[in-house]
This record gives C-alpha cells, sequence and structure tokens, in this order.
C-alpha cells in the first residue's frame, strides 16, 4: 500500500474526531461565521411573536413590548448591534429560522426533544407554565373533566404537546394558527376552555372582566430558551455566555419581573 493510500483513511478518522468544531471551522473558511456577519452588519433579525402577552404584543405605539422583545433587545444592546424584528406567528418561528429570514428566534420557544431535533436551543432564560383556562360556568378541574368540552389550543405551541396526551376519551380538540384566535373562539363561546401560558390566561382575564376567566388546572411547567440554526456554533456560544452574564448580574431577572409580573425562577442550565 503506498503513502497516499494509507494517509486517507487516517485523514477520515481526524475529520469525524473533529465533528462540529470542523464543520464550523469549515463553514468559515468558504464564508464569514453568523456571529461576524451580525457584528460585520451591526444587526440582528430576531423572531417576534406579537399575540403572545407577556412575551410579545404590540404596544400602544404599535411597536413590538413584550418580555421576549426586550430580552431580544438587550441581546442588540450587548453586541452593540440594532436589532430587527420579523413578524411570525408561534408556527412560523422555527421555520422562520431555518430558511434564513431570522439569525435567532426569541419567542418563548419552549426547549423540548421535538424541537431539538431541529434546532439548537441555548440554555433558557425564562420559564411558563401551561394551564387550561376558560369562564368559571366551565366545570373543568381536572383532565378528567375536559371530557365532552371542546379545547382550544395554538398550533406548534407547548399547550399543542402536552394538553392532548392527558386529554381523557371524548374530549373535543379544536387548533386555531394563533393564541389571539385561540382566545377570541374562548371569548365567544366557539370553544368551551383553551389552553395556553398562565401569563396569557391572566392577561386575557384582566382585560375581559365580563367574561369571568379563570385557570381550571396547570398542565405542565416548561423553560424557554433562545434557539440558533443548526450549525451556527459561534452564536450559539455566544448566546449562552450571554445568559450566563445576564442571570449573575440580574438583567434577565428584571426584565421577567417587569414584563410578566412574577419572579423569574431559578433556571437551569443545558
Amino acid at each position: 500500500m503506498n503513502r497516499r493510500h494509507m494517509m486517507a483513511p487516517a485523514a477520515g478518522l481526524a475529520l469525524l474526531a473533529a465533528g462540529p468544531a470542523a464543520a464550523q471551522t469549515r463553514s468559515q473558511e468558504t464564508g464569514i461565521g453568523t456571529l461576524d456577519r451580525i457584528i460585520r452588519d451591526k444587526k440582528i433579525r430576531v423572531t417576534a411573536e406579537v399575540t403572545s402577552p407577556p412575551f410579545g404584543i404590540l404596544g400602544r405605539d404599535g411597536q413590538p413590548d413584550g418580555s421576549e422583545i426586550e430580552t431580544a433587545r438587550q441581546l442588540a444592546r450587548d453586541l452593540g448591534v440594532e436589532v430587527e424584528f420579523v413578524q411570525v406567528t408561534a408556527p412560523q418561528r422555527i421555520p422562520a429560522l431555518l430558511s434564513g429570514r431570522a439569525d435567532i428566534a426569541i419567542s418563548s420557544l419552549s426547549i423540548t426533544h421535538d424541537r431539538a431535533k431541529t434546532v439548537m436551543f441555548a440554555s433558557p432564560h425564562g420559564a411558563l407554565s401551561i394551564v387550561i383556562a376558560g369562564p368559571q360556568r366551565t366545570q373543568i378541574r381536572s383532565a378528567a373533566d375536559m371530557a365532552g368540552k371542546r379545547i382550544g389550543l395554538t398550533r406548534a405551541t407547548l399547550e399543542e404537546a402536552t394538553v392532548p396526551r392527558l386529554a381523557p376519551q371524548g374530549t373535543n380538540i379544536v387548533f386555531f394558527d394563533d393564541i389571539a384566535a385561540t382566545i377570541q373562539a374562548m371569548l365567544s363561546g366557539q370553544v368551551d376552555a383553551a389552553g395556553m401560558s398562565a401569563f396569557a390566561a391572566r392577561s386575557v382575564a384582566d382585560r375581559n372582566p365580563r367574561a369571568s376567566i379563570e385557570n381550571k388546572f396547570t398542565v405542565t411547567t416548561a423553560f424557554y430558551g433562545a434557539a440558533i440554526k443548526p450549525g451556527d456554533y459561534d452564536l450559539l456560544q455566544f448566546a449562552n455566555t450571554w445568559v450566563f452574564l445576564n442571570k449573575q448580574n440580574g438583567v434577565l431577572g428584571r426584565i421577567y419581573q417587569e414584563k410578566t409580573g412574577v419572579e423569574l425562577p431559578t433556571l437551569p442550565v443545558i
């Protein structure tokens, strides 16, 4: 066997051993990395779901607001760049990232096994509880009571992933494309109750006192984090460092409390 044939397997083994780091290096050899491009262009594109209070809403001035919007603005400030919001609905959050419309998704994306198959998650920077909410007249106190009821859910959300699993036979699940439609269906009586974040349920109750909306029971509590396109290891590393530093200095806690009205719980690390 000549020297060239002997070297080929060794080179292949070296690339396999290098793993993701080598892939990132090769990517940068043929073009600029995502983080470098963001810094060069002085702009980061971030998803903005503005129909999911208190994470994302449209303020009185017509501009995006909410805890995730302010989190994205803080990230841009710490990077020294401008933020460009890419408005999306819940089902569009990951597709907007994977298609290249956004550089990072900061839209209360709960960290799940299924989502981790398609995107990389930074360490969580927030938490949310999913509840079943509805008018006081709707008799639901546990999952078993959903039998025979119409339950509204928003597609591509944590509630879609969790509520059907515990719904008993006879539950009529009705899906909607965004949280605004789910809420309207509950307020109009199109559905008997709906699954949503506890924050959203409280916001609906506060804004519609005559509807007498209340939380029926808690489905689950989950953590959410920034989602990043597979292969963008430079941006992932910065995002993880950014979360760590802003947990330590209290910035994430301040944003969370100001926008949600509750204290930020202890956050785990990926």
